[in-house]
């Protein structure tokens, strides 16, 4: 295919999505209607991420979490125990070899077909959790809500924001914790 024909098949693609977009004239609203609407399992991912402790000292339950979270590299960030909120991050590299060698091979490909092409990998990433903690009334328990994400930066600045949803975060975490806890009361 010679430089000719690509550029009017990207051209023939172009216009067919933007007739396409002309059939609906509300397309503009529906996506204002969707843009940042929570995720169809928003209510199953909120259970997951949240757990009882049979603790009434929301103090030593929020001193544990912070633990923890150091534990597992975590800087706080965030701290308000009078309202039951920590929040943290830690950095990491989010390079992949095979990201990369795909991304190259790519970049070469294209190349011999005369298409200049700037190859994108996946670079940093940031990890966020964001914690929070309240007494539920009438009961000796406190209720933990602990939320994951991952802030990813590819080689040529750009950031994407990734909710970390699996169940292994969150439980994992809470498991840490119960074991601090126990830990914490064997002593006293």
């Amino acid at each position: 295919m010679n430089r000719a024909s690509l550029s009017r098949s990207i051209i023939s693609v172009a216009f067919s999505v933007a007739i396409t977009g002309c059939q609906n004239p509300n397309w503009a609203n529906e996506f204002a209607l969707t843009a940042g609407a929570p995720l169809p399992d928003a209510a199953q991912v909120r259970e997951a991420q949240t757990t009882r402790f049979q603790v009434h000292d929301e103090t030593a339950l929020l001193a544990e979490a912070t633990q923890t979270l150091q534990d597992l590299g975590f800087t706080i960030e965030e701290s308000a125990p009078q309202v039951g909120v920590l929040a943290g991050a830690k950095d990491r590299d989010a390079t992949e070899t095979g990201q990369v060698v795909g991304q190259v091979a790519l970049t070469i490909g294209l190349a011999l077909l005369g298409v200049s092409y700037s190859p994108v990998w996946d670079k940093d990433q940031t990890i966020r959790v964001t914690l929070t903690t309240r007494p539920l009334p009438g009961q000796r328990e406190t209720q933990m809500r602990v939320s994951f994400e991952r802030v990813v930066i590819n080689n040529q600045g750009v950031a994407r924001a990734e909710p970390l949803t699996g169940s292994e975060f969150s439980q994992g975490f809470f498991e840490k914790v119960r074991n601090g806890m126990t830990v914490a009361r064997a002593v006293q």
